[in-house]
């Protein structure tokens, strides 16, 4: 009996030791799930925080003073302390950058049975300040993808300036004039009749077949890669001061938009023969379809059409906008004839189905775009 005893204490002894050990892994494991899943939505809530003040502060360079004080301004309306953020204007010597970080510790809570009592997480962004009429916005019509060709078939095509394509270009049909040059970082194809390229023909191979064609120069080397910006983000902004964002999809049927300030889609937005007046931007979100005949803008007014994410597609004949139309992420197609862009086309892709068909840029049409953009580039 009394070893009876004794073996029953024994056993007990042994399992609040095992109850013990195991209480320690089932805590270390609820540190592993519950603890570091919260440090890493912390982290990333951080992140978002120095993204936006960043971007916010990059508006306000070169003056060092007004560009940190906005950005820390940001930083605190997004929930991070004065002691906990910096703010550095002209980083690395660069007028145009701004880099901020912010640091935080993060106390545990199951984690402290393994000795730990918190840990102290670090994010950072840096945001840069540019002009964004050059690049891409220097050409009538721009091609941005690195893997596929700009196709332009047809006839009676007129490009009044220069034309672009991240891959190859092929010019296929008759009566075609480009104006300018025609750059492709691949190779350049010009195949038809009555073609006429008033520039530069550049590739890194050219071939030409047909008859009547006309071109300035040639250079056989690749042109250069160009990437597209992205200057969405502070436009949102601007359309939510100005009461001009929307949620969902958006149709502007017949009517005249004045677009002074700029408008923000948070979705698909469709044009039935509204007109546009005023120098600005709308962006959606979504894909932008044009509809219908006669669309136009006032007479000096223009309008930059933005897809950040879609396509933007030109349906019909006798269509004529003045601005310029841009999917960065997207395909631009323009299915019709007589079509008028009087401003510029670029897109990721581009595709023209149609028979005179005339885009004409200038000066003018680049009053539109913001002057400068913001972009996070680190």
């Amino acid at each position: 009996m009394t070893s009876k005893v004794k073996l029953l204490k024994d056993e007990s002894g042994q399992s609040m030791v095992l109850f013990a050990l195991l209480f320690v892994v089932i805590c270390g494991m609820a540190a592993f799930a519950i603890d570091i899943g919260r440090v890493s939505m912390e982290k990333e809530k951080l992140q978002n925080a120095v993204d936006a003040a960043a971007l916010a502060g990059a508006q306000d360079l070169p003056s060092v003073s007004t560009a940190e004080g906005t950005a820390l301004s940001y930083a605190e309306q997004n929930g991070m302390l004065a002691s906990e953020t910096t703010a550095t204007a002209h980083y690395n010597g660069n007028s145009n950058k701004i880099e901020v970080v912010c640091t935080r510790n993060v106390d545990y809570t199951f984690a402290r049975v393994l000795g730990l009592s918190s840990v102290s997480i670090s994010t950072r962004a840096v945001a840069e300040k540019t002009g964004i009429n050059s690049g891409p916005f220097t050409y009538s019509a721009f091609s941005g993808s690195p893997s596929s060709t700009l196709l332009i078939n047809g006839s009676g095509i007129n490009i009044g300036g220069s034309v672009h394509s991240n891959y190859n270009l092929m010019v296929n049909g008759s009566s075609m004039v480009i104006g300018g040059s025609a750059e492709a970082v691949s190779s350049l194809n010009l195949n038809g009749s009555i073609i006429n390229v008033g520039g530069t023909c550049q590739g890194s191979a050219i071939y030409i077949y047909g008859s009547s064609i006309s071109i300035g120069n040639k250079n056989y080397t690749a042109a250069p890669s160009i990437e597209m910006p992205d200057f969405s983000a502070f436009i949102q902004t601007d359309a939510k001061d100005a009461g001009q964002f929307y949620s969902g999809n958006k149709f502007f049927n017949g009517s005249k938009i004045n677009v002074t300030s700029p408008i923000y889609v948070n979705g698909d937005l469709t044009v039935n023969g509204s007109e546009f007046t005023g120098n600005g931007i709308i962006v959606a979100s979504g894909n932008i379809t044009f509809n219908g005949s006669n669309i136009k803008n006032s007479s000096s007014d223009a309008v930059c059409f933005y897809s950040t994410n879609g396509n933007i597609m030109i349906n019909g004949s006798y269509i004529e906008l003045d601005g310029i139309v841009y999917a960065p992420n997207g395909s631009i197609m323009m299915n019709g004839s007589y079509q008028t862009i009087n401003g510029r086309v670029i897109g990721n892709t581009l595709n023209f189905n149609g028979s005179y068909i005339t885009i004409n840029s200038s000066k003018s049409d680049l009053n539109c775009l913001p002057k400068t953009t913001v972009a996070l580039v680190e």
